[in-house]
């Protein structure tokens, strides 16, 4: 009996390891945002559906002389925003620098900051565009997802 015991316990303790949630931490983070960055180049929209969800507060701010663009859309639309830029780009040039990242371990969640520079062709332009992201991930339904993203264009424009 006390083995049964001893043996109920032990799979209880596993199960309860298996079912957890993920950790949200700085290397978690870091490693999702170069999965993002990789699926951004070879258009793969399957990674933003894998981290993006109906609740994601989306704020995308789109004015470089930062006089108040800010906006919140929608997922749906942010989605179909994305679609549409990976659909139209092409030989994306990015680089990631990071500033920051914060870890909440009591909230299980972390916020990176980065700035982007993204050099690519967009129906036959060559454009560059500089922003910061500011991203914040948690656990929703036993997933890491991102909870919040905010993007600010510093500038935008052709190369030549």
């Amino acid at each position: 009996m006390n083995r049964f015991i001893s043996l109920a316990l032990i799979l209880v303790v596993f199960a309860s390891h298996a079912l957890a949630n993920p950790v949200v931490d700085k290397a978690a983070v870091l490693a999702i945002s170069d999965e993002m960055t990789a699926a951004t180049k070879s258009g793969d929209m399957a990674v933003f559906e894998k981290y993006l969800y109906p609740g994601t507060r989306i704020v995308v701010d789109m004015d470089p002389t930062n006089s108040g663009g800010q906006i919140e859309i929608s997922y749906e639309d942010y989605m179909a925003l994305i679609e549409m830029a990976l659909g139209a780009m092409e030989n994306a040039q990015i680089h990631d620098e990071l500033i920051s990242v914060s870890v909440d371990e009591a909230k299980n969640e972390a916020t990176i900051e980065q700035k982007t520079t993204a050099t690519l062709e967009m129906l036959g332009v060559k454009m560059r565009d500089v922003s910061i992201n500011k991203t914040t991930y948690g656990v929703v339904d036993g997933r890491i997802k991102v909870l919040y993203a905010e993007d600010q264009l510093i500038s935008s424009g052709p190369v030549e």
